[in-house]
């Protein structure tokens, strides 16, 4: 019987070539996933909430709350 022999030599470079491979796939695949799923979405919130984004009107309610010391509720 002829068994096939074990690998001594070269077994962690051997095993670090298909662990680096399979750890490049990994990241990759993850920043796909991250990108598309993550990125994507937060950026089509942004457009959303500034396409009836009033700055003035955010502002007015915020100075007559009493939120800022520069500019006192109901002043000009």
């Amino acid at each position: 019987m002829a068994s096939a022999a074990p690998q001594l030599r070269g077994l962690l470079a051997t095993s670090l070539k298909k662990q680096v491979v399979v750890a490049g796939v990994l990241s990759l695949t993850a920043v796909i996933l991250t990108k598309v799923f993550v990125k994507d979405a937060r950026l089509k919130k942004y457009e959303e909430f500034y396409k009836n984004y009033d700055a003035e009107k955010d502002f007015q309610r915020m100075k007559n709350a009493g939120v800022f010391r520069c500019a006192k509720p109901g002043s000009a």
